[in-house]
């Protein structure tokens, strides 16, 4: 009987592991050379002094990552994932982190594991809020003293819209997130990639969602392809780039240090017109980030 038992406990306790076990793949890109070439033509890219070959995407004074742009989809396998309208999204809101200079912007820092989504998740009662994930944030060891998300980097919206489709309708004015972010709670459910072994967090419960919503929640279908040029029809599907053998190689002898831009520019090198870019915290659009 006692063997019975405990068969039964370690059952439980196994399913209670996988249920918490998000089923990506990746990595899908297994070469920073594909990065390099691929986002080339929609921005720059910067050698950092901290951070390597970092790129600055031509999207505009008033972009936020995950925000501006695009909308969130549910996946059964990944839960909340973000569907970008940017042609270089499946690149930079699905790989690496997002961060903030006060002199020339938003810039993305690549790595190889993809993710449905590298943001933090907040719960503030009748509205959910999320925030870009920093270079070093290690969701790890918990949340600690905030990650090192700025209060600005948040967006909030009510519970009911985060399902829409034109998401950024209903977007909160971010001269409010004090309140927001005193008044909520970090959502700290996070997923093991079923491959590399990294966590991601999977945002809000689709089950409270719907509640919120008074209607059920249509998971969104997954396609992988592998000619990023490719259009696709339907708005609930979530298209991840998987280019196989058509992935270019890293250059040399082919090892990662040797993957390098084909053209990209000393920090301080950067055009005048990226320098212009800067944000303006006076602003008074809903949708200017430092509103």
């Amino acid at each position: 009987m006692k063997t019975i038992i405990k068969s039964l406990l370690i059952a439980l306790i196994i399913g209670s592991i996988a249920s918490e076990t998000a089923h990506a793949q990746g990595p899908y890109v297994t070469s920073l050379q594909t990065f390099y070439d691929e986002l080339a033509p929609y921005g720059q890219w910067v050698n950092n002094p901290t951070y390597g070959y970092v790129f600055y995407p031509n999207a505009g004074p008033g972009f936020v990552p995950y925000s501006t742009n695009g909308n969130w989809l549910y996946n059964n396998n990944y839960g909340w994932t973000w569907n970008s309208g940017y042609p270089w999204g499946w690149a930079c809101f699905h790989y690496g982190r997002w961060n903030y200079d006060p002199s020339y912007g938003w810039f993305w820092v690549p790595d190889l594991n993809w993710g449905p989504a590298w943001v933090a998740w907040r719960s503030a009662g009748s509205d959910y809020g999320w925030a870009p994930l920093p270079s070093g944030a290690d969701i790890n060891v918990g949340f600690g003293n905030g990650l090192g998300i700025g209060v600005n980097f948040w967006t909030f919206v009510p519970n009911q819209y985060l399902g829409e489709t034109d998401l950024s309708s209903y977007y909160l004015p971010r001269m409010n997130n004090d309140l927001y972010i005193g008044n909520s709670v970090f959502l700290n459910q996070s997923y093991y990639n079923s491959n590399g072994g990294y966590r991601y967090y999977g945002g809000p419960d689709r089950g409270e969602v719907e509640r919120y919503r008074h209607r059920a929640i249509e998971p969104a279908g997954i396609n992988e392809y592998s000619d990023r040029h490719r259009h696709f029809e339907g708005e609930n599907q979530i298209n991840i780039y998987n280019p196989g053998g058509r992935e270019h190689h890293d250059r040399g002898d082919g090892g990662r240090d040797n993957a390098a831009p084909g053209n990209y520019v000393g920090e301080n090198d950067m055009p005048q017109r990226d320098r212009e870019h800067k944000y303006n915290n006076r602003g008074h659009d809903n949708h200017n980030y430092w509103h």
